[in-house]
């Protein structure tokens, strides 16, 4: 079919049936956080099967030795950054690439990293990759304890991305994860089982 008959016939098909021009209408589908934002935040992230403990920044260390002495954990990946924590367990930092580390790396039960934002009306942490927390970090590991700041909880995704794009003005991250719970699938009959390619239990330290 040649060009001039494909073009003949779209005239005359828009001859039959014109289409309807309409001006569109901006409409914000993003349900406002009414209530409390960390209130919210807590409730979303129990619904996404998370575990949120609430405490001071001087008691972080404590919680997550806590978090080490329940789930039977001796040692934890951890970024560069958090390598200061007084920990009743072993820290592995996380410093070298993962051709570098492979060897040990997905052994390690546990990880400790570091949320950017929290996201209230979806109960989810939000993460930038960089070189001192990578992208495995909160992948690979049996447990992961997530670290954060409860003045970084944002109403909602639209505000953690103009925070991340004010952040970062000449270019977006090339990962930035957002993450809700244990990992999930529903590949299996469509019944929805936790922990089969990721962390099997997350836990939220809010401080």
């Amino acid at each position: 079919m040649s060009k001039a008959t494909i073009l003949r016939d779209i005239s005359n098909a828009l001859k039959q049936n014109p289409l309807s021009v309409e001006k569109a209408h901006y409409t914000d589908i993003i349900i406002p956080v009414e209530q409390d934002p960390i209130a919210e935040y807590k409730r979303l992230q129990a619904l996404n099967r998370a575990v949120v403990i609430e405490c001071s920044k001087e008691e972080i260390a404590s919680k997550i030795n806590e978090v080490a002495t329940k789930e039977n954990i001796t040692e934890t990946l951890i970024p560069q950054s958090l390598m200061h924590l007084d920990l009743s367990i072993q820290k592995v930092c996380y410093d070298k690439t993962m051709e570098e580390m492979k060897d040990i790396l997905f052994e390690i039960p546990c990880s400790v990293v570091e949320a950017d934002y929290g996201v209230a009306n979806l109960g989810i942490t939000s993460m930038v990759s960089s070189s001192n927390q990578p992208r495995l970090a909160s992948l690979i590991t049996r447990c992961c304890v997530i670290l954060l700041d409860k003045n970084k909880i944002k109403p909602n995704m639209s505000a953690v991305l103009c925070d991340v794009k004010a952040k970062y003005p000449q270019a977006l991250p090339s990962n930035i994860l957002f993450i809700a719970g244990p990992s999930r699938t529903a590949d299996i009959e469509l019944q929805v089982v936790f922990g089969v390619h990721g962390p099997q239990v997350v836990y939220v330290v809010l401080y």
